[in-house]
Order: structure tokens, then C-alpha cells, then sequence
């Protein structure tokens, strides 16, 4: 197949025209009918068949056929709905940026996040962005560690939250705190224990675990059973309130990460004991994002509220941050300024 180049003549100002046929092809695939599309799009029917009917002129080939009650995509047509989805986010970014010169300091970001970070370490810091940038309005996707991966490389989403290293050749990854795992106890039971407990100890009690699959479950259970346990797990759940409540009422202990624990650590509703005899067990949540975003003013401002607020060395810092920081004088509005000084000017 070969596009139409013809068509192009004359058309470069009908821009506007081709991303709203593009739109249309999207919400047809992900509605899987035209009649949802056109009820989705407040469009008739008819209207929405034609536009489809004008793209598949344009690039002279066959997009969708009908199958059953839904639309089925074709080898080409598979091809163009990924370029579309790409060119649609694309799109909203260049509008944002425009509107963001012509507005300054308003805008959206879109901000992914495994559900961990989302509700217990997330909420802090957009506290402190939006005390910043009131007029800012960040939209949070909560989801597992591919699908945030994944929006980051389709650049659908401006920075990502993982809880394991990340290394792809698009993608920066900067890791932002440690999160200790703690093992924690009922009061009750706390005090009828040492404040610490031997592998012989801890082999012997109940556990109330992740669901599987989970990564921070496959790392617990492999750390577990490198040192000769393999745990008796009493329950299982794929909620961190639930897995508290089980401790909480005394059925079995869990291994938790120190940000989902630490406000109950803090009032007593549950005790943390240690085992000496396992190392130090800890995960790293990282900030991740596009290694060529575009570089708006609210990206920037999230950004460094992010490394303000976890202290991040400016040797973590991607290169281009340095770069765009060097020309924010030229910009309309800027993020607040570390004093942290570039890491080339260290001894």
C-alpha cells in the first residue's frame, strides 16, 4: 500500500480536519461499534461513517470490518490506531503548551501511579504542588507498573510512580525514597513478644499476605525463602486496608511497606517487630518519565516538587532538566528554584 500523497496537496490547512477524522477512528475502536461512537462523540451516525469513510480514502485501504455486532480492526488498520492515539496525545500536548503561554501556569498534567504511591506517599506532594500552582489541575491514572510504563513511553502520561527499577532507552527513571518493610503485629500480641524475633520465631506464626500475582509478594516470599521459610499464610488479599485489618484485629502478622503503615506505627493501632536475622528489606520508589518530553512549564514545576520534596540529588537529575532550568528566565512563569547547584560544579 502506498499513501496517497495527491491528497496532501492543499490540505495542510485542513490540520484540524484530519485530527478530528483520527479522533473519530480512535473512539470507534475503543467503543467497538459506530453507534456508541456517535453517541460518545454527540455525532449521528451517518456523520460518523462518513469521516471513517474519508480516512480510509485518504489512505486508500480498508480500516475496519464488521464483525458480529463489533468492529474489527485490520492489519492497517492496527497500524494507523496506534499512530492515532499517538498523534491525538500529541495534539493535547501542543495544545496545553500554547494555552500554557497564553495562560500562565494553568493547564493539566497527567500523573501515573502503582495504587502504593497513589494513596499513601502521591497525596503529600500534590498537596504542596497545588498549595504552589493553584490553577495547575493534576489527573492521577492508578494502575500496575506496565500500564505506567507504558503510558510513559506513549507519552499519555507527563511522570510515572513505580515501585521497582525501571530501565528502558526511552525512559528516565530517578529514584525519589526507600520504602522500608516492616513486619507488624497486633498491640495486643506485641507486648507478649520481644522486640525482636528469631527466623525460628517468625516461621511458626500466621501470615496475612498479598494476593498473587504481586510483585512486593514474589519479593517477600523469595526473601523468605532464601532464608529457609516459606511462610504459613493464613490469608490473603489484594488490599493493603485489609491486610492492616487482619492484623489489626490479631489473625497473623505481615510484612508492609513503611508508607502504608506508618500513620498506624505512629498511633498504635499496630507494632512493628524486627527480625535481626534478615537483612535490612527495603523497595525503591522511582519517578519515571519520557527521556524527550515536552518540556512545559508544569512539568517543570512538578518536577521539582518532586525533588524538593524528596531531597533527589541533582547528579539523578535528567539532563534536559538542567538545560530547560538554564532557559526558565525566558518562560512566562517558572518552577521554584532549588538551591541545588548543577552536578557538574561539584567536587
Amino acid at each position: 500500500m502506498s499513501y496517497n500523497n495527491n491528497r496532501r496537496t492543499g490540505q495542510e490547512g485542513a490540520l484540524g480536519v484530519v485530527l478530528s477524522h483520527l479522533k473519530t477512528f480512535v473512539r470507534i475502536v475503543d467503543a467497538g461499534s459506530l453507534t456508541r461512537a456517535a453517541e460518545q462523540l454527540s455525532l449521528t451516525q451517518p456523520a460518523v461513517t462518513k469521516q471513517l469513510a474519508a480516512l480510509e480514502e485518504e489512505f486508500q485501504t480498508t480500516l475496519l470490518i464488521r464483525q458480529g455486532r463489533r468492529m474489527r480492526l485490520t492489519a492497517t488498520g492496527e497500524v494507523l490506531y496506534h499512530y492515532a492515539k499517538r498523534i491525538q496525545s500529541l495534539a493535547e500536548q501542543a495544545y496545553e503548551a500554547v494555552a500554557e503561554v497564553e495562560r500562565p501556569g494553568q493547564g493539566e498534567i497527567d500523573v501515573g501511579a502503582v495504587s502504593t504511591v497513589a494513596v499513601f506517599s502521591l497525596p503529600k506532594v500534590l498537596a504542596i504542588f497545588t498549595r504552589n500552582f493553584p490553577r495547575l489541575r493534576i489527573r492521577v491514572h492508578i494502575g500496575d507498573i506496565q500500564t505506567t510504563l507504558d503510558g510513559i513511553i506513549r507519552q499519555e502520561l507527563a511522570v510515572g510512580l513505580v515501585t521497582v527499577p525501571i530501565i528502558h532507552p526511552q525512559v528516565d527513571s530517578i529514584p525519589l525514597f526507600q520504602d522500608t518493610v516492616r513486619l507488624v503485629v497486633n498491640p495486643d500480641r506485641a507486648r507478649k513478644l520481644p522486640s525482636q524475633i528469631s527466623l525460628e520465631e517468625l516461621a511458626h506464626m500466621d501470615f496475612i499476605s498479598y494476593q498473587t500475582p504481586s510483585r512486593f509478594r514474589a519479593f517477600m516470599d523469595g526473601m523468605l525463602e532464601q532464608h529457609g521459610i516459606i511462610p504459613h499464610v493464613l490469608m490473603e488479599f489484594n488490599s493493603h486496608d485489609l491486610v492492616k485489618s487482619m492484623v489489626k484485629v490479631g489473625l497473623g502478622v505481615a510484612f508492609v511497606p513503611d508508607s502504608v503503615v506508618a500513620e498506624d506505627l505512629a498511633n498504635g493501632t499496630l507494632t512493628a517487630i524486627e527480625v535481626p536475622e534478615l537483612p535490612p528489606l527495603a523497595r525503591t520508589t522511582s519517578l519515571i518519565l519520557s527521556k524527550d518530553p515536552p518540556r512545559t512549564g508544569g512539568l517543570m514545576a512538578l518536577l521539582a516538587t518532586f525533588f524538593d520534596h524528596y531531597q533527589v540529588e541533582p547528579r539523578l537529575w535528567p539532563g534536559w532538566y538542567w538545560e530547560t532550568r538554564a532557559e526558565e528566565s525566558a518562560l512566562p512563569w517558572s518552577a521554584p528554584r532549588s538551591t541545588a547547584r548543577h552536578p557538574s560544579t561539584h567536587s
